[in-house]
């Protein structure tokens, strides 16, 4: 209410965080319980409807939740929950975490160890709850304070571009509390006197690492518990990281880093900044690789923060870590650039002892011993054994004998103190002692066997399945979904947390959220390698029941009216993630699991599986499954090589080849569409997907109530995704790619930008030199250009020139990067001098950095000239410069005496290796390590790492080189046009594309999805399956994660043939949609026959110049085509041979000439109602032609020279024609282009273009070159027609008011005005609502149907006079991120049908929807 009242707008937007604690967000369910309390209270209140909306899910609640969900992306939110029941009788949160948490993108959530009736109430300054408390007020007040920097977060969340960057929302908390709730009393203290200990945090080094080590179950994940509770009470900010055994996607070391970072981040702001930073820049880390991960969250973005105090870090299991010696490794790096203290608890492993010996010597290491622990299990045997019957000498004896057996062993205490206390003799107590054997798996062994003796045979069965369950599944189960996965074998179990505690209490615990986990990993572990008991568990089969499970949960028919409802079903997400992990650890031999895939790929249950992954924005679960597929079906067609043809499942395995392709297509072309519409995998994604696709087959619908698309001749997926034409007679020079949109300088000196996501060109920079180099910054908001005069610096979102920099007149850049948090821009010249200028300080023009690197003589080896190629590092700090003869150097930029030359191995004649050098042409560096590639003179390529001389190359015949942001892969071209990339670690190809002509330069996009190449005057745009599947596997540094990549990196070379059609460059229809014709960039025009869908070829260039404008009669006897040479061809259709299936041209040319514009392109080509006149336009100027004889009958100039018109034929008299203006239009004669009447527009107020999501600026790009300057301000007329229903005159203008916007109207006229004679036309207006979502007009249908693409590419219609926007619109279909692209938006069109014609590689596509009409 306060947002939109202006009494309180200086309040709310004084508001930067809030902090709620307990507050049901979403209601309780206590409310109706008060409500019926007081309904039968004779002296209390009567019931209340203020209780009542208090209610879970009450619609009082939902509207308000609606409301403020909106808001809080400008505010910090945090959010604080309870854990503890409020009574004892009352064993229920009044407020549970669910209804605590509001659900923001961004919102941190903590725990408090608290009922709600104490939740905000501290026994003291040093109550846990007190401290987390303080601690989140202290940041969010440091946030706008700290380190005497002002705030610059305020604009959004400080933490939600973290959680994007990172993929982690929260700390880990309930690993903390699950261990922390564990500990009795005074224990753990002994570590805070401990001389070693007192040591390690008094030392003078400010890195420091103290491991503590211990012997399973010693109590070492609770000590760390203490140690982190510890630090929080003593105001150390202490990051923290748990490695559970139960849930293997959090035991990777990747995980732990981001982990880690992202909680060093909630509690420094300088530091959080610098992610927001890398966030800004399109970076995500979810999947990176650990070495990645720490070179851009620790030895980047922290090195470079001010650190008054070292980070503290509490890093507990690392035993059970998948990468143990890397993250030692990386940590151990830290130590003279980042101030850590860490304490590193695990197991004392030979592996973990060596590698702490290895890198002794570079970090201080205190080790320290749990055997130290001293009191703590006399201590917590003394108090356990106060409940045990007998005397205080009884209960003396059996204290020491449990001490003296116990070797530091706490969970083994644990077990005896339990074994003891139940017994009811003094001489069974005595023989339990004794039979209790020493160690963890012996006494797991007598557990399993006591459990067989005194269960029931039912409740035998029952432990199994709970323990077999809990040990085999991906994650932890909490207690909702493990009764679910115990189903139907074990239904309706009255109370599942007594049941565990009763059967399997000693093995199995619950921890606060209700999941279920083993007491300790080495359970787990005994049960799956040592049991030999009936209790045994055996993974492959138990992986078996868990995938037919879920997938049987999966097909459930109820599942699809379920998905999206909140709560969601019970298994719905564990499910639906999971069934992939448990299929790969599956036997592909088994053929009942080989059924259930085929018949849930072939049921729509497959489609509710993905729609609940969008709803739940997994897609990357699509992806693991179609790896997980992909190797289920190439093992089972190992497997049945051996038997004969006839008797192999071939369908079965086609259909799961099918949907493993299948899968890793719908993300990378459908994924953002899914994921806001997870409704569309029904409605609209099969139509859209190629015929020969498993989701066409099954379900693609031909009906009035489906989406059908026709005129594509591809029948099966390829890897591009556009073709982007930079301009007839212009070059594709070089490119660059950030993380909103890409850039290709162009032999036009013009810089075109392209929206990275739609493949839509946005705008065009103007540098009016010959560009030689070009970067973008680190953070992707800029790019600097080099020409050969001056040196450009532009704004990305606006198309600001930012700094114009005049460059040496005796010098050109080889190479441009920006540097120092882009804050310097770095050139190295053909003079072999590096250069550097400071943006802040522009003005003082280019520095030169150093010396000649020659300068001395004493570095010449080989004849040294300009350099051939020059590379920057990714930190700016060195450069690597090649040359034609001599070999490629490496230095530091500021000093060029220390040069490192790359030696080439080669093998001699003797059969030894010896070291020469060769030129090289091509050099990068690698973007993680401090490697360079390269390509040699003779197209070898290579990577060379010049600090420790190691190299190594492959034959190939490469002309272009580049390599992913992540540095996993890299890709090289030859003059033939194949692409191939390549492993970096071993080299080896993993994907070639053979296409043709030669390939100038390579880039691939910041999310590594993407490769594009330039070829001539295009751009290719390339989403090969490999890069996708590689995008969405986990590389953070697990053992499975290794596997995946592996796998998705095999040493099988993936091909693929493009077949890539020239883009089409003009469209039109004919009347009532009975044909259309096209054009393309070759000079091709093509007619389609809507009847019969037979493409006739009617006419091709000789030269092959591009078809730049298609006009057909009002009669559609005559199509008039113009190429870019000026060449126009009109000609007359014969509609017996249109109907007809004769592949002969169904046309005669009636005229045939070469016709310029006197001011500049042409921009229109239109023919008369009858043909008998043809005109053509430029922007101020018309020539009439004859279509009879041939002969130019007059001319017509503007008297405006900025007025910018777009013609059409008169809608009310067949003898004349209008000319449309920005404000202003008139009517004139055919036959002589005589002025007869004039009108002036009552133009509205214009509307400014806002940028949208995903794009830079969607505004439409005019016809002809433009470029985003100031002289842009004179309006020009996009487009101007009579609308498809024949009512109303629709005019698109447009005009550039600035830097950031283009002013836009859209004016509606009455096609019964134009029958007067009224001087003064007014136009009916859109409402503002309207215009929001406006992105392309495209007409107007019968029924007052205003037709139109959105911001987010769906064609809408909306109810024209249906009031403010709200109302009356409907969207019908979206279109494919594939589809959009230069020649789309351009030439795309609606006919009086409802039908979408639009271009697809080449082709004409026609949609046809339930746009309201009947086709």
């Amino acid at each position: 209410m306060g947002r939109n009242d202006d009494n309180f707008s200086r309040i709310i937007a004084s508001i930067s965080a809030m902090v709620f604690l307990g507050t049901p967000h979403r209601g309780s369910n206590l409310a109706k319980l008060l409500n019926k309390l007081l309904a039968v209270s004779r002296i209390g209140p009567s019931p209340k409807q203020y209780v009542a909306d208090l209610a879970e899910d009450s619609s009082a609640i939902e509207e308000l939740n609606d409301q403020f969900r909106n808001i809080p992306t400008k505010i910090e939110i945090t959010s604080f929950y309870e854990t503890r029941y409020s009574t004892a009788a009352y064993r229920k949160l009044i407020v549970k975490k669910e209804s605590s948490i509001i659900g923001c993108r961004g919102e941190i959530s903590q725990p408090l160890n608290a009922d709600h009736h104490n939740l905000c109430k501290f026994a003291s300054p040093d109550d846990d709850n007190y401290v987390s408390v303080r601690n989140t007020l202290r940041s969010i007040i440091a946030s706008f304070h700290g380190s005497g920097t002002p705030k610059q977060e305020s604009f959004s969340n400080p933490m939600e571009k973290v959680c994007t960057l990172l993929g982690i929302s929260e700390a880990p908390e309930d690993d903390l509390n699950f261990y922390y709730d564990r500990r009795m009393a005074d224990t753990c203290s002994w570590v805070l006197s401990d001389a070693k200990f007192l040591d390690w945090m008094q030392h003078k080094s400010s890195s420091q690492t103290l491991w503590i080590s211990g012997p399973p179950g010693s109590g070492k994940s609770i000590l760390s518990s203490f140690l982190v509770k510890h630090f929080r009470a003593e105001d150390i900010d202490c990051s923290y990281f748990f490695f559970r055994g139960a849930n293997r996607s959090q035991r990777s070391a990747g995980w732990f880093l981001r982990s880690i970072a992202f909680q060093i981040a909630q509690t420094r702001p300088v530091y959080r900044q610098r992610l927001q930073w890398l966030c800004d820049a399109g970076k995500r880390l979810e999947k990176s690789d650990p070495e990645s991960l720490w070179q851009k969250l620790f030895a980047s973005a922290l090195k470079q923060v001010e650190l008054s105090a070292p980070i503290y870090i509490v890093l507990d299991g690392l035993d059970e870590s998948d990468s143990h010696q890397t993250l030692l490794a990386l940590l151990s790096s830290a130590s003279s650039n980042i101030p850590i203290r860490s304490v590193i608890v695990s197991r004392p492993t030979d592996a973990i002892t060596r590698a702490f010996e290895r890198f002794d010597s570079s970090t201080p290491i205190t080790r320290l011993s749990v055997e130290s622990a001293g009191k703590d299990i006399p201590m917590f045997v003394e108090r356990e054994l106060q409940s045990m019957r007998g005397d205080a000498e009884l209960r003396r004896q059996v204290t020491n004998q449990i001490i003296q057996r116990a070797s530091g062993n706490f969970l083994w205490v644990h077990f005896a103190v339990k074994e003891a206390v139940s017994c009811h003799t003094q001489q069974q107590i005595e023989e339990v002692l004794h039979d209790l054997p020493e160690g963890m798996h012996p006494l797991y062994q007598r557990m399993e066997e006591s459990m067989t003796r005194s269960l029931k045979p039912s409740n035998l069965s029952l432990a199994k399945a709970l323990l077999a369950s809990v040990g085999c599944a991906q994650r932890p189960l909490n207690l909702d979904e493990l009764n679910k996965v115990l189903e139907p074998e074990f239904a309706h179990l009255i109370d599942l947390k007594h049941t565990i505690s009763q059967i399997c209490g000693d093995i199995l615990v619950v921890d606060r959220k209700d999941r279920v986990t083993f007491v300790h990993e080495t359970a787990r572990d005994f049960l799956i390698k040592a049991s030999q008991g009936p209790l045994r568990i055996d993974p492959v089969t138990i992986h078996q029941i868990l995938l037919l499970r879920c997938i049987a949960y999966l097909s459930d028919p109820k599942l699809s009216s379920q998905v999206g409802q909140n709560p969601p079903p019970v298994l719905l997400h564990y499910a639906a993630e999971s069934w992939s992990f448990h299929l790969q650890a599956r036997s592909a031999a088994n053929e009942e699991v080989l059924v259930a895939l085929f018949e849930f790929l072939q049921s729509s249950s497959v489609l509710t599986w993905i729609k609940a992954l969008a709803t739940q924005d997994k897609l990357k679960s699509l992806v693991q499954s179609s790896h997980a597929l992909t190797a289920f079906a190439n093992k089972r067609g190992a497997i049945d090589s051996s038997v004969a043809p006839n008797l192999r499942p071939l369908q079965e395995l086609e259909t799961i080849e099918l949907w493993a392709t299948d899968l890793l297509k719908i993300v990378g072309k459908f994924g953002r569409n899914l994921v806001d519409n997870p409704d569309s995998i029904f409605k609209f994604i099969p139509q859209f997907c190629p015929k020969n696709s498993a989701i066409h087959r099954q379900f693609a619908r031909n009906d009035a109530f489906s989406v059908l698309v026709s005129g594509e001749s591809h029948n099966d997926w390829d890897d591009s995704l556009a073709k982007l034409f930079v301009g007839a007679d212009t070059q594709a020079l070089s490119i660059i790619t950030t993380g909103q949109c890409f850039a290709i300088a162009t032999s036009a000196d013009v810089i075109i930008l392209w929206d990275a996501a739609t493949c839509q060109e946005v705008r065009r920079l103007l540098h009016k030199e010959h560009v030689t180099a070009l970067c973008a910054s680190a953070d992707g908001k800029k790019i600097a250009s080099y020409g050969f005069r001056t040196t450009k610096v532009w704004n990305l979102s606006t198309g600001r020139e930012l700094h114009s920099i005049p460059n040496s007149s005796d010098s050109r850049a080889l190479c441009i990067a920006f540097a120092n948090m882009d804050t310097i821009l770095l050139t190295g010249s053909d003079d072999r001098i590096i250069r550097q200028v400071s943006l802040d300080k522009s003005m003082d023009g280019w520095q030169t950095v150093g010396s000649d690197f020659l300068a001395d003589g004493s570095n010449a080896v080989g004849t040294i000239n300009s350099p051939s190629c020059l590379a920057f590092d990714p930190e700016g700090t060195h450069v690597a410069m090649g040359f034609r003869g001599a070999p490629l150097a490496v230095f530091p930029v500021e000093n060029p005496a220390q040069v490192l030359r790359c030696r080439r191995v080669r093998e001699t004649q003797a059969g030894t290796s010896a070291r020469s050098w060769t030129s090289v042409d091509h050099v990068i560096w690698h973007p993680r390590s401090a490697e360079v590639l390269g390509i040699y003179q003779d197209g070898n390529i290579f990577k060379w790492h010049p600090f420790e001389n190691t190299s190594r190359e492959a034959n190939e015949a490469a002309s272009a080189i580049a390599c992913s942001p992540d540095g996993d892969i890299f890709a090289t071209s030859d003059v033939e046009g194949s692409v191939k990339i390549w492993k970096h670690y071993d080299f080896a190809p993993i994907y070639q594309l053979r296409c043709e002509h030669p390939v100038t330069d390579l880039a691939f996009s910041p999310d590594n999805r993407r490769l594009y190449d330039l070829r001539g005057s295009c751009c290719n745009v390339w989403e090969p399956n490999v890069l996708v599947r590689m995008a969405d596997l986990d590389k953070s540094g697990s053992e499975a994660a290794s596997d995946s990549v592996s796998t998705a990196l095999s040493t099988t070379i993936s091909e693929a043939q493009a077949d890539i059609m020239e883009p089409v460059t003009a469209l039109a229809a004919g009347p009532r949609g009975q044909f259309h014709v096209f054009g393309n960039a070759e000079g091709e025009v093509k007619l389609l026959q809507s009847s019969t869908n037979q493409v006739v070829e009617e006419w091709t260039s000789s030269n092959f110049m591009p078809i730049e404008q298609i006009a057909c009669s009002a009669d559609g006897k005559h199509v008039a085509w113009r190429d870019l040479g000026g060449k126009v061809i009109v000609k007359q259709l014969q509609p017996d041979k249109l109907a007809g299936k004769s592949s002969q041209q169904p046309s005669q040319t009636v005229f045939d000439a070469t016709v310029t514009s006197e001011d500049g392109p042409t921009q229109q080509l239109l023919l008369s109602n009858t043909s008998e006149y043809i005109l053509i336009t430029g922007h101020t100027s018309a020539q009439l032609w004859s279509g009879k004889d041939g002969s130019r009958i007059t001319s017509w100039n503007s008297p405006n020279v900025d007025a910018f018109f777009r013609w059409m034929n008169h809608p009310c008299h067949q003898d004349q024609l209008l000319a449309i203006g920005a404000d202003n239009a008139f009517a004139c004669q055919w036959q002589d282009l005589t002025i007869t009447s004039s009108m002036k527009f009552q133009t509205p107020k214009p509307h400014k273009s806002a940028q949208r999501r995903g794009n830079i600026d969607q505004v439409r790009r005019p016809s002809g070159p433009r470029t985003m300057s100031s002289d842009n301000i004179n309006p020009i007329v996009e487009n101007a027609m009579l609308t498809q229903d024949g009512a109303h005159l629709m005019v698109e203008t447009s005009r550039g008011s600035d830097h950031e916007t283009s002013e836009r109207q859209l004016m509606m006229f009455s096609k019964s005005e134009l029958l007067g004679t009224l001087s003064h036309l007014t136009p009916k207006s859109l409402p503002f609502l309207l215009w929001s979502k406006l992105q392309l007009p495209l007409g107007v249908l019968p029924g007052d149907k205003f037709v139109f693409l959105d911001n987010e590419h769906w064609l809408c219609s909306w109810q024209l006079n249906s009031g403010d926007g709200s109302s009356g619109l409907e969207r019908h279909f979206f279109l494919p991120r594939d589809w959009l692209n230069a020649e789309c938006l351009e030439c795309c069109l609606v006919l009086g049908n409802g039908a979408l014609l639009i271009p697809k590689n080449g082709e004409v596509a026609s949609i046809k929807s339930d746009v309201g009409l009947q086709w």
